[in-house]
């Protein structure tokens, strides 16, 4: 039967979940197998999914997550095991087959088709036909009706190519809703979401299982979205059930145990006061035009501070003024004692202040080129003598920063192969090789798994330890909370609290933000 190994939690089977007011299975999951190439992919996994129940499916990269849902929907079939819907048997050759029979997947990028509006996509297969022709009427009226239904605001006769990632969701969604839909997979649904785009979709998600009592798969490794939303979890490790547990029942350092397969340390760096250490970056009343105004903070030498604030608030906004992307119209920004306010990125790169954006794909590495290329080009000039490219240097120095950020690939694979996680090292391996003073980081942790955050947080101790200077823009309070010295809190373009990290908790940050952002 199923599976179970030895983690730092207690092992709790799939069965444990049904001890108090089971309903009846609505999805039963046993020894399914897959290969590819003589590689398992996916080994003896069973699982029980109950009527209503939302599941969360729990593991690092490479755990099988994808696999299990292709071969659940019939994407990529299983070679061995057997599927149950409903108390009847079921096998998927397609996803529409999988589909026909009220299972439906919501993947990390929407499966629509661009060109054809909203309606067509809900619709699509499934047309409905008055006097031999489509009867667009009555598709965009039930389409608006599904779409109303979940608090969905998006008009059924726009193009698919006119709506946000978050909107492009919702309407996969409602296309799964348009039939007898018993069990929704998301995956990683709000990866590219922002945290109010998020909210909606957990709003939406618990009313379809309210209303309709269909199953939902989560797979997600935001520990606070599974520990908000979901009924229980279900780990993965290299392909195997390791094992599932009500949420209630385990703690986030037993979860992350579970996933990586050792017992998780806590923090061993404590909230440290560095008011008596050198100022590196020195901001002094900076605004920006309809941007923010009067922003004042000092970060001194080892110190980690933490930017929080709601969506909207200013944070990026003002750490690209303090980069020169954003023009600064009163106030001064000064490094090392030194005037930056307004300089050119370049000029404020060579003087030792480096901006790692949130948006890494598109500003922060070149996806298609190598990690060799990604970490040295931007340092050429360094790394070059008299103009000529130095290979043997750059290949040391790429090797350095590789080891040093734990980058897990080869030094020539494309970075748009790589997970989340590693671009993002990639991300600020290309900077830390200019050896600056003051790091920016914008959602250094966004999208990517728990483990690998982990590994970023520890990397950003070291970049302190070091005696460097670190500003963390973060949507997660909890990461705020865990690994800055001070938090500095904004709110609709102003500052409006400032916090010792140890004295600060994820409701006074918040409410500083509300509060303020409702006065």
């Amino acid at each position: 039967m199923q599976s179970s190994e030895e983690t730092a939690g207690k092992i709790k089977p799939d069965a444990a979940v049904a001890r108090s007011g089971r309903k009846h299975p609505r999805l039963s999951i046993d020894h399914l197998s897959k290969s590819f190439g003589g590689i398992s992919a996916l080994t003896d996994f069973s699982i029980s999914l109950d009527e209503g129940e939302i599941r969360a499916i729990a593991g690092e990269n490479g755990a099988g997550k994808s696999t299990l849902i292709k071969a659940i929907t019939g994407v990529q079939p299983a070679d061995t095991g057997s599927m149950e819907l409903d108390g009847a048997k079921v096998w998927f050759s397609n996803a529409q087959e999988a589909r026909n029979s009220g299972i439906a997947a919501v993947y990390q990028d929407p499966q629509l088709f661009p060109h054809l509006t909203v309606a067509e996509n809900i619709f699509v297969g499934q047309y409905p036909i008055h006097g031999g022709r489509i009867d667009r009427g009555a598709m965009e009226k039930h389409a608006a009706q599904l779409l109303d239904k979940f608090g969905f605001n998006i008009n059924p006769t726009y193009k698919v190519s006119q709506l946000s990632v978050a909107e492009s969701e919702y309407v996969e969604i409602a296309r799964a809703m348009s039939s007898d839909l018993k069990v929704l997979i998301l995956d990683e649904p709000t990866s590219s979401l922002t945290l109010n785009e998020a909210r909606s979709l957990y709003d939406a998600v618990k009313q379809l299982r309210d209303d309709t009592g269909a199953s939902i798969i989560w797979i997600s490794h935001r520990m606070e979205e599974i520990r908000d939303l979901v009924d229980s979890v279900t780990v993965m490790r290299d392909g195997r059930l390791v094992q599932t547990s009500r949420i209630e029942d385990i703690t986030d350092d037993e979860l992350i145990a579970s996933m990586v397969g050792h017992p998780v340390h806590a923090r061993d760096r404590l909230p440290v006061d560095h008011t008596a250490d050198k100022v590196t970056l020195s901001v002094k009343g900076i605004s920006s035009e309809d941007l923010f105004e009067n922003i004042s903070f000092d970060i001194h030498r080892g110190e980690i501070l933490g930017l929080a604030g709601l969506v909207g608030s200013g944070r990026t906004e003002v750490a690209q003024a303090i980069f020169g992307i954003n023009k600064i119209n009163a106030g001064s920004v000064t490094l090392n004692g030194k005037d930056i306010t307004n300089h050119s990125t370049r000029d404020i790169v060579d003087k030792g202040l480096i901006y790692l954006p949130e948006n890494r794909d598109l500003e922060g590495v070149l996806p298609a080129m190598g990690v060799q290329d990604n970490i040295t080009l931007p340092n050429l000039p360094k790394l070059s003598r008299a103009g000529l490219r130095r290979r043997k240097r750059e290949r040391e120095a790429g090797l350095k920063e590789k080891e040093y950020l734990q980058i897990k690939a080869t030094m020539e694979q494309p970075v748009s192969s790589l997970s989340g996680g590693n671009r993002q090292k990639v991300a600020l391996a290309r900077w830390l090789e200019r050896d600056p003073d003051v790091l920016i980081l914008d959602e250094p942790t966004h999208g990517i798994d728990i483990l690998t955050k982990t590994e970023v947080h520890d990397i950003i101790y070291r970049i302190a330890q070091e005696g460097r200077s670190v500003l963390v823009i973060s949507s997660d309070m909890p990461e705020l909370l865990e690994i800055t010295d001070r938090i500095i809190v904004l709110s609709r373009g102003r500052q409006v609290a400032e916090f010792a990290a140890q004295d600060a908790t994820q409701e006074s940050i918040l409410q500083a933000a509300v509060k303020s952002n409702e006065g």
